[in-house]
């Protein structure tokens, strides 16, 4: 008689697969945005690493808790990358510098400084 072996059952946690390739991905692929968080006294800075990427085709918006990062890509790379990155203060009114050089976007977060309007996209400086 023929029975079919039944799945093991230890391992039928629902994402535990998905989070498992999550832990052991390079975090340097291509379709992820690496980011780095420092604090100074007076302000957050924010670097996110973009390879191949122009400044054309990245946008920075602000978020109630954070930031979301942009990359459009052109026509010749599939799809665009999106990372939303919570940051430890809320930034709506928040002065905000940003920077691209050689595919890093640095972004410079005012701990005191404030803006009286709540424009959600960054601009960048040259």
């Amino acid at each position: 008689m023929c029975r079919k072996k039944k799945k093991d059952c230890y391992f039928q946690v629902e994402g535990f697969e998905h989070w498992m390739n999550q832990f052991f991905a390079d975090p340097y692929t291509p379709n992820d945005i690496h980011v780095d968080l420092f604090e100074t006294e007076r302000e957050y800075i924010l670097e996110a690493d973009l390879p191949c990427v122009c400044q054309q085709e990245v946008s920075i918006e602000k978020t109630n808790d954070g930031l979301r990062i942009i990359v459009i890509k052109g026509k010749q790379t599939e799809g665009s990358l999106i990372r939303e990155i919570q940051l430890p203060v809320k930034v709506m009114y928040k002065k905000m510098e940003a920077l691209f050089d050689n595919g890093v976007v640095e972004i410079h977060i005012s701990k005191v400084e404030e803006v009286q309007t709540n424009e959600t996209t960054i601009l960048f400086i040259e």
